[in-house]
């Protein structure tokens, strides 16, 4: 008993001890993005565009069109995400029927887990550059080069980097609903789609919350597919994106995104802006703070409590 007891607190102790350095170390990173660029951040450094300045300045402005991109890109994403990796939860956790097609849905979910963002980036310029899909000139259709650059196509690609983990969530928070409260709409007489929709997706909202958690923080994180799809660039094809007439232009153009701003910017990038760079990724953290806050709390209204 004793040394049954001892394992036991050794266990919880080193439980402890391992949630402990994981905090530590998000908190390291975070205090450490915030003091490195804590002579950027400012109300201009926010609310101003980028723009590129010689080598010695660096790039100048700020970052809103890179973070209005990055939410922009991170919505389109998910929005196309979301239906498909919840409709395949549904499928795998409710019905399984076929057992081949099951079989090959959870497949696709773990490849997807497992391919590259650069392949899916190389396949969404191969295909939206394909004459066979997009009229192309006579001159960009000859070229070779790439046409296929836009808010629209890399949403799309990045969509599925994001399917996998909305899947996953919500596929187990489905099977983590008790089957007494199934059988007991089926007894009330409700059908299966009905207590799909009222009953499991309420439960399993916490679930597929995290999940939409985690689809769009790797979205938001990425950096290939929005380098080669969006034009590798810190400033918007359209200048006058935010005008409302402009907005359609503004989705089939190029941007940024605060990924693209921070690898520009870095020490390794052309932008030679060091402290704009960190200034840049410590935003970006706290955008994904309240982004994640955000979809938690809107994820636990409305839904039954157990």
């Amino acid at each position: 008993m004793r040394s049954r007891s001892l394992g036991t607190r050794v266990g919880i102790g080193l439980a402890w001890v391992a949630g402990l350095s994981l905090v530590a170390m998000i908190l390291g990173i975070v205090v450490w993005l915030g003091v490195k660029g804590a002579s950027a951040l400012s109300w201009d450094f926010v609310s101003q565009d980028p723009t590129p300045g010689t080598i010695e300045e660096g790039v100048l402005g700020g970052i809103r069109g890179p973070l209005v991109g990055t939410l922009l890109v991170t919505t389109i994403g998910v929005a196309v995400a979301l239906p498909i990796g919840l409709g395949a939860a549904i499928f795998l956790a409710e019905y399984r029927r076929p057992r081949w097609l099951a079989r090959v849905v959870e497949q696709g979910i773990e490849l997807l887990f497992g391919i590259p963002s650069i392949v899916f980036a190389l396949f969404g310029l191969a295909v939206f550059t394909s004459s066979a899909l997009i009229p192309l000139s006579s001159e960009i259709g000859s070229s070779g080069k790439a046409y296929g650059q836009s808010f629209i196509v890399a949403g799309l690609m990045m969509s599925l980097i994001a399917i996998p983990p909305i899947a996953r969530s919500a596929e187990e928070a489905i099977r983590a609903i008790p089957d007494d409260l199934r059988e007991a709409s089926y007894a009330l007489g409700k059908g299966r789609l009905t207590t799909i929709r009222r009953i499991t997706l309420p439960g399993a909202r916490p679930g597929i919350a995290t999940g939409v958690i985690l689809g769009g923080g790797k979205i938001a994180g990425d950096t290939a597919i929005v380098w080669l799809l969006l034009g590798g660039v810190i400033t918007w094809e359209n200048a006058q994106w935010y005008s409302p007439e402009h907005w359609l232009d503004t989705l089939r153009g190029t941007g940024a995104t605060l990924t693209t701003y921070v690898y520009f910017a870095s020490p390794v990038g052309d932008g030679n802006a060091e402290t704009s760079a960190y200034g840049a990724a410590f935003v970006l953290i706290l955008l994904m703070i309240l982004v994640n806050g955000a979809v938690l709390v809107a994820s636990r209204r409305g839904g039954w409590k157990r």
